[in-house]
């Protein structure tokens, strides 16, 4: 099957020979599907770290893991504006580094997006790639919510609000972190009108500060980057 399909990607590797007017994919595999070079930093980078781990111990990884989701999860519990998906009792079924939750009456990239601007805490949203997934687990709070859908554009609007903003906590994280994320979420629950007025989004369901916004364009322009070291480094006659 596979040799009967054309590969997705072209480049060196992939091909036995090469004309002017084309070029005979190999038949070797897995080399016809990896053309180019290999990511051999990335595979290193990951050597290294399959390393640390081992020496870390993977037990104490876990350990350290789930005291810090207990702590999470005990204190997010104590803020009742704060909805939390899934099983919260982790004698119940055990749960990985992470915790997914709403803040009611608060769009989840709205949500992350104060985190961000005004507390220098990184968290995810949205869907994570499991559409479906967290479809099922939202539909009944996107229905019993206050949010008026418009009929024509319910599909749309249900769209732009179905997600959840995500915690996760790594190796590098203390309950220091932890007390830091609650503090945040209680501030924002308490400011929520003010911090709210100051963005508003876009078609997309994003969510821009009204007065600072990052230029991302220009500053990761290839074309600008080029120009400005030219301009630095020219010298006129």
């Amino acid at each position: 099957i596979l040799k009967s399909i054309e590969p997705e990607e072209v480049g060196g590797g992939m091909v036995d020979r090469v004309f002017v007017d084309r070029y005979e994919v190999t038949n070797k595999f897995p080399d016809r599907e990896e053309a180019g070079t290999p990511n051999i930093p990335g595979a290193i980078g990951l050597a290294a770290v399959l390393e640390i781990l081992d020496k870390l111990g993977m037990d104490i990884v876990h350990n350290e893991e789930t005291e810090l989701i207990k702590y999470a999860l005990t204190e997010l519990k104590k803020i009742p504006e704060i909805h939390i998906y899934g099983e919260t009792d982790m004698d119940v079924c055990p749960r990985a580094g992470s915790i997914s939750f709403n803040m009611i009456g608060m769009d989840h990239g709205l949500s992350a997006a104060i985190l961000n601007d005004y507390f220098n805490i990184a968290v995810r949203n949205e869907c994570f790639c499991a559409h479906p997934y967290v479809k099922e687990m939202i539909i009944d709070d996107l229905l019993d919510s206050t949010t008026e859908f418009e009929d024509d554009n319910f599909e749309k609007e249900v769209f732009l609000k179905s997600g959840m903003v995500r915690a996760s906590v790594g190796l590098y994280n203390t309950q220091e972190d932890i007390v830091t994320l609650i503090s945040a979420l209680k501030e924002i629950i308490s400011n929520k009108d003010e911090l709210c007025s100051h963005y508003e989004a876009d078609s997309f369901g994003n969510y821009f500060h009204s007065s600072f916004r990052s230029d991302n364009f220009n500053r990761f322009s290839t074309a600008s980057f080029i120009q400005s070291y030219w301009d630095a480094h020219s010298h006129s006659d």
